[in-house]
Parts: C-alpha cells; sequence; structure tokens
C-alpha cells in the first residue's frame, strides 16, 4: 500500500485536492474502480479501525466526492455503501489523465448502483478483493498487486468473457493470477461449467495458468460442483471454496482445486505454481494483464 500522508487543515478556501490524504485518494480510486464498496470493506482494506474510515467517508461526502445509500433490509439496518460522484471524475482525472473512462464508470451514480438487482453480487465480489487488502495491510510478506473489475478485465480481454474480477497475489515468492467467478447460487451448474470453455480458449491462446476461482455460497453447492468437473474434466484450471467471504481469509488454505493435488485444500498463493505444474507450462504473467 501507499504511503499515507498527513491529513491538511479543511478549510473552505482550498480546493478538494488539498484537503485529502493518500488513503483518501486510494478510496476514491477504489470506489471509482469498484463502483460500490461498504464502510465495512473500506475499513477491512484500508483502515485500521471502522470508526476511522467513518470520520474519512464523512468527510469525503461533506466535500461531494462520496455518495452513500443502504439497501434496505427485512430486519435490522444495512451498512453504509459508498460510491464516488462525478466531482471525483474531474479530481482524478485532473491528476490520472483518465477523465472520460472516469466519467463513464460514474454514470447514474448511487441511484442506479442501489437499484441494480445484482448489489449483492457485486457486494461479495467486492469483498473477496477487500478482504485480501486487508490480510496484506497486516501481513508484510503479502500483496495484492493488481485487483481489476469487471469492466477493466472485459475491457482488457477484449472478449466475450465477463470475469467478476482478475487479481494477482503474492506471499514472499509464491504468486497466483486468478479470475474470479462469484455464485450466488441463482445459476445452474451447467452454467457455470459452459463459462469455462471460454476460460480455455484464453488460457490456451494466452498461454497462461491462471486458475478460475469459484466462490461458492454453501459445502453443499461446492460438493455438487466438484462432482460435474470430475465428469467433465475441464481444460483451465478451476479451484473452488465456500462460505461468507466476509468471515474467511480468502489467502488461506482454503482453495479446493480440482486438479490432482497432494492436499485436499491450497493457500491462494500456492495455487498459481499447482496450476502451472497440472498443465505442465511455466508460470508466467498474464499477456493481456
Amino acid at each position: 500500500m501507499t504511503a499515507r500522508a498527513r491529513t491538511r487543515p479543511i478549510s473552505a478556501a482550498t480546493c478538494p485536492g488539498d484537503r485529502l490524504t493518500a488513503r483518501d485518494g486510494e478510496v476514491l480510486r477504489l470506489l471509482v474502480e469498484h463502483q460500490v464498496l461498504t464502510v465495512g470493506q473500506l475499513a477491512v482494506a484500508l483502515f485500521p479501525d471502522v470508526r476511522k474510515c467513518r470520520a474519512r467517508v464523512a468527510m469525503l461526502r461533506a466535500l461531494g466526492l462520496v455518495e452513500t445509500f443502504r439497501p434496505p433490509l427485512q430486519r435490522g439496518t444495512s451498512q453504509a455503501h459508498c460510491v464516488a460522484t462525478a466531482r471525483t471524475a474531474t479530481l482524478l482525472s485532473d491528476q490520472d489523465s483518465g477523465g472520460p473512462r472516469v466519467r463513464r464508470n460514474l454514470a447514474g451514480g448511487a441511484t442506479a448502483i442501489a437499484l441494480r438487482p445484482d448489489l449483492g453480487h457485486l457486494r461479495g465480489v467486492n469483498e473477496v478483493f477487500c478482504q485480501l487488502l486487508g490480510h496484506a495491510r497486516r501481513t508484510a510478506t503479502t500483496a495484492l498487486e493488481t485487483w481489476r473489475s469487471e469492466r477493466s478485465t472485459t475491457r482488457a480481454l477484449g472478449s466475450r468473457l465477463r470475469p467478476d474480477g482478475f487479481g494477482r497475489w503474492r506471499d514472499g515468492e509464491a504468486w497466483c493470477e486468478f479470475f474470479l467467478e462469484y455464485d450466488t447460487g441463482t445459476e445452474p451448474h451447467a452454467r457455470l461449467l459452459t463459462k469455462l470453455v471460454g476460460y480455455a480458449e484464453l488460457a490456451e491462446s494466452a498461454g497462461a495458468a491462471c486458475p478460475v476461482l469459484f466462490w461458492l455460497p454453501n459445502a453443499q453447492r461446492e460438493a455438487h460442483l466438484h462432482r460435474r468437473l470430475a465428469d467433465t474434466r475441464p481444460r483451465v484450471p478451476v479451484a473452488t471454496t465456500f462460505g461468507d467471504p466476509a468471515r474467511t481469509n480468502p489467502a488461506g488454505p482454503i482453495w479446493r482445486p480440482a486438479w490432482p493435488v497432494a492436499t485436499d485444500r491450497l493457500p491462494l498463493a500456492a495455487l498459481g505454481s499447482s496450476a502451472a505444474q497440472h498443465l505442465d507450462i511455466p508460470q508466467n504473467p498474464h499477456i493481456l494483464l
């Protein structure tokens, strides 16, 4: 993670860029790239505690850089969900020369995000990666070196594939690039298996060993998927896990490969070399990502 800058005094006479810390910039860039993050996710990824996160989000909201909303729940109160505003697009485009793309990413604002029927799915995808960021913040040997959203991954691949995300995770010398498929249990297994055809074609054309990681809602669905994988023998490495990512460490030994390994579950970083050995190819970074 980048070094933290000391917060400058907030003054009505200064522009927003004069009031922001390096960590505020990270918050805004994450929101632009990944559309919506809860206060809890931002706290896990970037802050020592949720109280400090709430205070910074409140400051960013006061500056007109962040909008927040709370989706309705049948019981209790949901977490505040954070979305970057059009003013953030202006600020980041001035700094990063990404103006038109940034503004397209922010079209619709918080209202459009709040009304998305797949909001829970998007929140789950982002939870996996935020947990990795949090683990890296606490563990010196680890790093989430790359985190691409569905939109930027699809744009980079230039294909019909729409992964939920792409990441590169490192733990010491071990590293793994992966595509994430976050499954909420609404799609039939046949649909999940169909996706693997496109991944296999991409892997073969790129000479890459990126495993496809399925995050599943429960152990029963995982066991069923592995039975189907054993019957179909996919041409691309596949590994699975299940449960609530907010209560699980995605970096840990929770991943069950669908290829032969010595142990039932592997840590995330170990999947990279294991998948390459399974395919009998070198472990190289993906040429498109």
